[in-house]
């Protein structure tokens, strides 16, 4: 079983740069509440941000997001990891760790906004040692088939008894699911643990 899956890298829109100066002055209008002699430019000082950030979004064509998707690849199977160009073999690596967190267009309520939203699918994360170094990377999630395609690298993980954990942010999860005390019992004995 083999997992493939586009590398998510940071990227800077220089043209976005502007947009986040009007963030931080429409953020910086709430310290004014603190000095009461320039109370009368809380209004003034948010609205330059907003106008700001308005502008910075038209130059930079709505493209503000700070990472996109890599050409480059992540390959996960039983025999190595390969992230890009790297190759790891997986005799070589240890301490594997996946934040799955959610694939592209599943519905999210991560408490940032009060009706949740859809995700974009690259907010997943991997990171294992190998080398004496520490490597991380984000990757992309299509859709749920994707999502599915990866649990069934875990399975065969679980199965061959391959050293790795499984977390959505900080909650350890078993093939995606949170398990109850009993459920983790049965789960590990599925699996001969």
């Amino acid at each position: 079983m083999e997992f493939r899956t586009k590398l998510v890298v940071t990227r800077k829109n220089k043209k976005a740069r502007l947009a986040y100066a009007g963030l931080f002055i429409a953020a910086s209008s709430l310290l004014l509440v603190f000095i009461p002699s320039l109370s009368d430019y809380i209004p003034w000082v948010f609205g330059t941000g907003i106008a700001v950030v308005i502008i910075g979004a038209v130059v930079a064509k709505g493209d503000v997001a700070d990472y996109g998707l890599s050409e480059e690849e992540l390959v996960v199977s039983r025999g190595d990891i390969r992230v890009g160009g790297q190759v790891y073999a997986m005799e070589k690596v240890s301490a594997i760790d996946f934040d799955v967190q959610a694939f592209a267009g599943m519905y999210v309520n991560d408490g940032a906004m009060v009706s949740g939203s859809n995700s974009d699918g690259m907010t997943n994360r991997l990171s294992f040692e190998a080398d004496g170094k520490k490597v991380k990377c984000g990757f992309f999630l299509e859709n749920q088939l994707h999502a599915q395609q990866l649990a069934l690298l875990f399975d065969e993980f679980y199965r061959l008894h391959i050293p790795f954990i499984e977390h959505n942010r900080s909650t350890r999860t078993y093939l995606f699911k949170n398990l109850s005390p009993q459920e983790l019992v049965e789960f590990k004995k599925q699996y001969g643990y």
